[in-house]
């Protein structure tokens, strides 16, 4: 496998950095074959990392001329089987690649954060990409251990993180009206919703919580969700300057900046163990 970044101090740290990762999944018995980093080549240039490509995953910061660019230059590039992947978090395929004689090679692979330690992974073609090319993203994927979903169409944001953001707002909103906290909040999904949804989607989780399954739920619970979506929501911005110090203040006083990178790696410690828990329990099943 081959890395490149344009940017020098990146590239430097690129081994150390897989290898942080690989000793995240190690320690809880999440094994990383030892030659790993040995398949791993810091390439130099972009034509060198790509120049025998079966497949390419493009990372770039979030902004349309910038992939627009390189993926008319990785068209160039890589050879003519070759996939083409995007990890943007929303923008669509077509936005960016509809000029491209390639373009039916070219789809989201967009990986949830931090991907070595979440297996889920959206796949997102545009409405030029191959059938072809989708199924062989979903074999490649799942060789690899990780979880292709397939989001029929583009739309903004793609699925996850329209469901991500749908609690967000929620989230926002609540804290706004001074309804609760910003550390409550957290903590009713950390020591709430988290513990089920590690095992069960929510839509599993409320399937279980009546006697005649889903069906019965929202017979019974359904009328919430619909006062709720009809509540008038006040025009304007959801995230005001005065939310985002809110929730900046709270935050700095529970984690200090400098604090981060070390809770980052907690979290993926933990992380790797829940997977390796999952993983087990799965295989006692």
């Amino acid at each position: 496998m081959a890395v490149y970044d344009a940017d020098p101090a990146t590239r430097a740290r690129a081994l150390d950095t897989l290898a942080a990762y690989a000793e995240d999944l190690n320690r809880v018995g999440l094994t990383v074959p030892a030659d790993s980093l040995t398949r791993v080549r810091i390439a130099t240039t972009l034509a060198d990392c790509v120049a025998h490509a079966d497949y390419v995953q493009e990372s770039v910061p979030e902004k349309l001329d910038l992939k627009r660019a390189l993926f008319s230059e990785l068209d160039a590039l890589v050879p003519a089987g070759a996939i083409l992947a995007s990890s943007t978090s929303a923008l669509g395929m077509s936005r960016f690649t509809a000029e491209l004689s390639g373009r039916g090679r070219c789809v989201i692979v967009h990986p949830a954060t931090p991907p070595h330690m979440m297996p889920v992974v959206e796949i997102v073609p545009s409405p030029w990409t191959d059938t072809a090319v989708v199924e062989r993203i979903f074999a490649l994927m799942e060789s690899l251990g990780q979880t292709p979903v397939l989001v029929n169409k583009e739309i903004a944001g793609f699925a996850m993180n329209r469901m991500q953001g749908a609690l967000l707002i929620e989230m926002f909103r609540l804290i706004e009206a001074g309804v609760i906290s910003a550390d409550h909040a957290d903590k009713l999904i950390s020591d709430g919703f988290g513990l089920r949804w590690a095992f069960l989607g929510p839509l599993e989780g409320v399937d279980l919580n009546a006697p005649g399954g889903i069906a019965d739920y929202l017979h019974r619970f359904g009328h919430m969700f619909d006062d709720m979506a009809m509540e008038v929501r006040e025009p304007g911005p959801v995230l005001t300057p005065d939310l985002i110090a809110r929730l900046d203040a709270e935050m700095r006083a529970k984690l200090p900046l400098e604090g981060i990178e070390a809770k980052r790696s907690w979290r993926n410690r933990r992380m790797a163990a829940l997977q390796k828990m999952r993983r087990d329990m799965q295989s006692e099943a």
